[in-house]
C-alpha cells in the first residue's frame, strides 16, 4: 500500500503532547478548507447536523500524519504517526483548547 501523508502544523503544548504519546488524536474545524483536504464526497458548505442526509462520509486515504512544530522557515522538529481513523465528533477535555469542547470537529486518530 502506498504511503499518503497528511501534514499538520502544531503549536505548543499540543506538539509535545503528541511526541510524548499523551495525545493520540488531533482536531480540525469542519470548514471548507478541511472538508476538501479530508473528505472525498462532501460538498461545501457541509452541515454536520445533516450528516446522515449525505450518507457515509468518505475520507481521503491518508495512511500517515506528519506533525510539524510551528510553521517552518527551515528545519523544524517533526514526528510522523500512523493514522488509525478519521471521524467527526467532539474533542476530549485536556487535549484541546477549552472553547473546542462543545463543538464537533474532524478527529484524526493516530498511533
Amino acid at each position: 500500500m502506498e504511503k499518503d501523508v497528511l501534514t499538520l502544523h502544531l503549536a505548543e503544548p499540543w506538539y509535545s503532547m503528541i511526541v510524548s504519546a499523551e495525545k493520540m488524536e488531533e482536531y480540525r474545524e469542519i470548514k471548507p478548507h478541511w472538508i476538501k483536504r479530508l473528505t472525498t464526497n462532501c460538498e461545501v458548505p457541509y452541515d454536520v447536523a445533516a450528516e446522515t442526509h449525505y450518507g457515509e462520509v468518505l475520507y481521503r486515504p491518508y495512511t500517515q500524519v506528519l506533525f510539524v512544530k510551528g510553521y517552518p522557515k527551515g528545519n523544524k522538529p517533526s514526528v510522523e504517526k500512523k493514522i488509525v481513523d478519521i471521524t467527526i465528533g467532539k474533542p476530549k477535555k485536556g487535549l484541546c483548547p477549552k472553547e473546542f469542547l462543545n463543538k464537533e470537529y474532524f478527529i484524526i486518530k493516530f498511533k
